[in-house]
């Protein structure tokens, strides 16, 4: 295969072509980020917790519903309170909480643009924002309320350190410990591993031993030592019990649950998962692979990824539970790989990518305004009928700064199609204009739709309108952190967990019950009376029901 070298591609960049390449990161980042309640299943916990440190102002521990919750680190929450404080003037809590997300998406594809820079030349940084932005599996993740987004920045910030220290180690040491302290205290102690284990196994490469990476990991471990230490011990000084629940429950336990008995299953469900949630820049990063097989083991900039990426898909299968967010971290080494795989790309490749991406988009994109259509006419019935049997109860209503939105991006989409793909980076950029036009139509036209079927606002709401007016405590079962986080967000709504025999011991007279709507649950069992029942429209998974003793306690 004819490539082309890393130092031979052009290293102009022009001002114009930036900008909007920055208008179309904007473009992708703020539809979503704002104009819908907290959805399951992680943005209503998050929510939760973000609630309390509101209610409370007491930022030290994160807590959901009255409980410590310290799966997670606290970073991600008090950047959401921050921001919720800032911002709630103009917006919903919620809204202005999840700005957070926004922030730490920017500062990954900004970390990354430069780790790229650093890695493989001026030119490639536009490439490698095109290319994440375009990723599929980024793309709902990346605008939700969810702890991984702060992660995703504290990895990004580590690769940039990485590939800046062959040349400035101070700057480069810095980045890094600030990056392995914002991915501590972001998602606690695995992250640590993640990022020493990549910085000890790269002395495997003679590039790498040096007196200068020597320098900077010494200044990247003294810059980490705050964000590691003083957290923690103003935990263990002003919340022992949080403390111990944080490091002996939530934290050892991951240094040595490493399970090879399991690691099939997941090897299995992430290999799968793969192909499409890193889309396309997977084929592209094994493209890249293949035509410069030659210096993968004698250049730095293919080195690095191919260490983070090995250690990370590693961790997942052994460490992680099967779930697709695992892989987000995943798609910051890839796509550094695919970066040179792009440049150098065939036009027969660089042709199909651009045209597969006019076709799916263009045909997703006109559903979507389709179905915008046909909700606010109520034609063609039959059609109209099915999206609203979708989401009961559903009210379809015209919002002007939707529609403009969605049109604006819709032309500004079809301008460029007349250009063709005669280069991977063009296709590339195209790519990232569709998956932005398509994931802006839905954030625009179709998300009160969305947010209608997966918000817990109303089910809430209705279930607080059946509370007894004077009652001692709730007690519950089943409820998940979702639901929890829900209901003291929309309600203020704290329970105390009852999810065996020992119910009576609280003393409550109010018991709320969530359970699979399909399967018989006896409990709270004789002597209760149902006073409400309902689930989230269209919800066949999960439905509540709402019990008052049948003789009040003395």
């Amino acid at each position: 295969m004819r490539v082309l070298p890393l130092d031979g591609v052009d290293a102009l960049e022009s001002p114009r072509k930036f900008g909007l390449l920055l208008l179309l990161c904007v473009a992708w980042l703020l539809p979503g980020l704002v104009g819908h309640a907290p959805w399951r299943p992680d943005e209503a916990g998050a929510m939760g917790i973000v609630q309390h440190i509101l209610n409370t102002g007491k930022w030290l521990a994160p807590t959901l519903a009255g409980e410590p919750d310290l799966s997670f680190g606290p970073l991600y929450y008090w950047t959401a309170a921050l921001f919720a404080q800032a911002f709630s003037w103009a917006l919903p809590v919620h809204d202005a909480a999840r700005l957070a997300s926004g922030f730490y998406v920017a500062l990954t594809l900004g970390a990354l643009g430069f780790a790229a820079r650093e890695s493989f030349g001026p030119s490639m940084p536009r490439l490698a924002l095109a290319l994440m932005i375009g990723s599929v599996g980024l793309l709902a993740h990346a605008h939700e309320m969810i702890t991984d987004t702060a992660l995703l920045a504290g990895y990004a910030l580590v690769l940039w350190g990485l590939a800046l220290s062959a040349r400035r180690a101070n700057p480069a040491g810095v980045l890094i410990g600030a990056g392995l302290g914002i991915a501590f205290l972001a998602r606690s102690v695995v992250p640590v591993a993640v990022i020493v284990m990549t910085a000890a196994l790269l002395l495997a490469f003679p590039a790498w031993r040096t007196r200068r990476y020597a320098r900077t990991t010494l200044i990247a471990l003294v810059v980490s030592l705050p964000f590691l230490t003083i957290w923690p011990w103003l935990l263990h000084h002003f919340a022992r019990a949080e403390f111990f629940i944080w490091w002996r429950i939530e934290n050892l336990p991951l240094l040595y649950k490493f399970s090879f008995a399991g690691a099939k299953s997941e090897l299995v469900y992430f290999l799968r998962t793969l192909p499409w949630f890193a889309w396309p820049v997977l084929p592209i990063a094994l493209w890249s692979l293949w035509g410069y097989r030659n210096k993968l083991l004698r250049e730095p900039g293919f080195q690095l990824p191919l260490v983070f990426f090995g250690i990370l898909f590693a961790v997942a299968c052994l460490n992680a539970e099967k779930r697709d967010i695992h892989l987000l971290p995943i798609l910051l080494p890839l796509t550094l790989l695919a970066v040179p795989g792009a440049e150098t790309l065939r036009r027969g490749a660089a042709n199909a990518l651009g045209w597969f991406g006019i076709m799916t988009f263009g045909l997703f994109s006109a559903f979507i305004w389709f179905a915008w259509a046909a909700l606010m006419s109520g034609h063609p019935e039959r059609f109209y009928r099915h999206v609203l049997k979708l989401q009961p109860g559903f009210v379809p209503s015209f919002e002007w700064l939707a529609f403009v939105a969605a049109l604006l991006l819709t032309v500004l989409w079809l301008l460029p199609l007349r250009q063709s793909f005669r280069s991977g980076r063009r296709a590339v950029f195209h790519w990232a204009a569709g998956i932005t036009l398509m994931w802006g139509l839905a954030a625009t036209l179709l998300l009160p739709w969305i947010d209608h079927g997966k918000r817990y606002t109303d089910v809430v709401l209705k279930l607080q309108r059946h509370l007894p007016s004077h009652y001692k405590c709730i007690g519950s079962a089943g409820l998940g952190e979702p639901q929890r986080g829900a209901l003291y967000y929309h309600a203020g709504i704290v329970t105390k967990r009852a999810e065996r025999a020992e119910f009576d011991a609280y003393g409550c007279d109010v018991f709320l019950l969530q359970t699979d709507p399909r399967k018989r649950d006896a409990r709270p069992g004789a002597g209760w009376v149902k006073l409400w029942q309902g689930s989230r429209p269209g919800d066949k998974s999960e439905a509540f029901a709402l019990y008052r003793l049948r003789e009040p306690r003395p």
